[in-house]
């Protein structure tokens, strides 16, 4: 029972890892292949260093087996070729990288423009807090906390011998 359970959340986990990735695969000149998956969201991918742009037409569906678990649970992964002499995927209605129409490149390039122009408005990033500026907060409500605690047991000390000063004159009085 708990092997079957075992596989179950291995099958689970492998499903919903692969679910929103692209399996992208590249090749070289020398005909050696890499393979490499990346998040749907993605607009390229690197293989040695340059980029390869994603079409979401030259997107193929296949039956991913590899592996242990989708040895017994096969599943359909999105796919992309690329080869060396073209930065775009390949087509495989055509078997050639895809063709891309100027005014399809061309919006693509103000895209990378905009993006590029947008960087430069980005406020500076934050530095790196160290770890005494990380949790000074958390310390100075524990130096509180601690401050209240011995104020409130040494008020109640000091209240029970008044207490205990106020009876002694009580019973003298008497």
């Amino acid at each position: 029972m708990v092997m079957m359970m075992v596989v179950m959340v291995m099958a689970w986990w492998a499903n919903f890892s692969k679910r929103s990735k692209i399996y992208c695969s590249f090749t070289r000149e020398d005909r050696t292949s890499i393979h490499r998956f990346v998040k749907k969201i993605s607009r390229y991918v690197v293989f040695d260093g340059r980029r390869y742009d994603i079409l979401w037409k030259c997107v193929v569906f296949d039956w991913w087996d590899k592996g242990l678990v989708h040895m017994l649970f096969p599943q359909w992964v999105a796919t992309l070729e690329f080869t060396y002499n073209s930065r775009w995927p390949i087509d495989k209605s055509t078997g050639k990288p895809a063709v891309i129409s100027p005014e399809v490149r061309q919006a693509m390039n103000k895209e990378e423009w905009v993006k590029s122009y947008a960087k430069g408005f980005t406020p500076p990033t934050a530095k790196k807090q160290t770890m005494v500026q990380q949790w000074l907060p958390w310390l100075s409500i524990g130096l509180v906390a601690l401050l209240f605690f011995y104020v409130y047991s040494n008020n109640q000390v000091l209240m029970q011998s008044l207490a205990e000063l106020t009876n002694r004159v009580n019973a003298t009085a008497r």
